[in-house]
This record gives C-alpha cells, sequence and structure tokens, in this order.
C-alpha cells in the first residue's frame, strides 16, 4: 500500500502556496515542464523516526523573491536577502509539515536548510528520489522532490 501519492504531494502543494504567499500553483507535467536554470534556490529539511528522508523545494530567485514580497507584505519593495531565505525556509518546512503526516510511525522534522547558487548539486547521502513533482507559479516552474532511505510502503 503505498502511504504517499503524488497526489498528495500536488494537494498539499497548492494549498501550502495559496494559503502562505497567496500565489496560486499548478503541477505541470510533459512538455509543459520547464527544467530550472541559472541561480536557484533550495530549502530542505529532514524528516527522521518511523521514516527516513528529506523533502527539498527548489526554485528561481525571483519565485523566491516573489513568496517573500507575499509572504511578509512589502508590496513592491525589493525583500532583503533574510526575507528570501525565510519565506522559502518556511514553505519548505510547512510542505515537510504536511508531508511527515503522512509517513509510517513517528516522525519528527528538522529545521528547515536554505542554499542559493548556480551550477551546484545537492546530495542526500543513502537515499534516492521517491518523487521529484514539478510545479509553476505563472511561468515560473520550481520543484518539489521527496528523498527516501526507505521504501514508501506500509510494513507487511
Amino acid at each position: 500500500m503505498d502511504l504517499m501519492a503524488q497526489d498528495d504531494i500536488v494537494t498539499l502543494t497548492e494549498e501550502i502556496w495559496l494559503s502562505a504567499a497567496r500565489l496560486p500553483v499548478h503541477r505541470v507535467e510533459g512538455a509543459d515542464a520547464a527544467v530550472l536554470h541559472g541561480r536557484t534556490i533550495d530549502g530542505l529539511i529532514t524528516i527522521s523516526g518511523g521514516w527516513q528522508g528529506v523533502v527539498v523545494l527548489q526554485c528561481d530567485r525571483g519565485l523566491a523573491e516573489e513568496a517573500a514580497r507575499q509572504m511578509f507584505d512589502l508590496g513592491d519593495r525589493q525583500p532583503e536577502l533574510a526575507d528570501v531565505q525565510d519565506a522559502l525556509g518556511e514553505l519548505t518546512n510547512m510542505t515537510g509539515g504536511n508531508l511527515k503526516a503522512l509517513m509510517p510511525g513517528e516522525c519528527t522534522l528538522s529545521l528547515p536548510a536554505v542554499v542559493e547558487g548556480t551550477d551546484y548539486s545537492v546530495r542526500i547521502p543513502g537515499t534516492r528520489v521517491i518523487e521529484r513533482l514539478q510545479f509553476a507559479c505563472g511561468d515560473r516552474p520550481f520543484v518539489v522532490s521527496v528523498l527516501g532511505a526507505g521504501a514508501l510502503t506500509a510494513a507487511s
């Protein structure tokens, strides 16, 4: 039995972005899916306990800035770096927390980490990609990934 379906990730992601950042988002697939290029910003949060894994939220700097403007009522002002990091960290935390509730057993959530740059990779040793779903907010793509150290299936 699958404990987490793609539909769960899609629904949670859409609801979190709309409620927290007041930004409508939708899943994109196939030819509509865009690849992130250039400078990106990633939020990462670890789930530990009955299931071990990491939730990663990756977007471009412009989308993270728009989320910060909406979340902190900044209007047209350029958000400070700390605001951008806080906004992405909070969206990552909310996503991880909601997905944690779908995991088996008792689980805890780490504090979110936020990294930003160009031409870098993030590797979590001992994990594999369970789900990698692409979304868009207007014409700005972003990705939600779930990496796990174990299978997301109920114990037999």
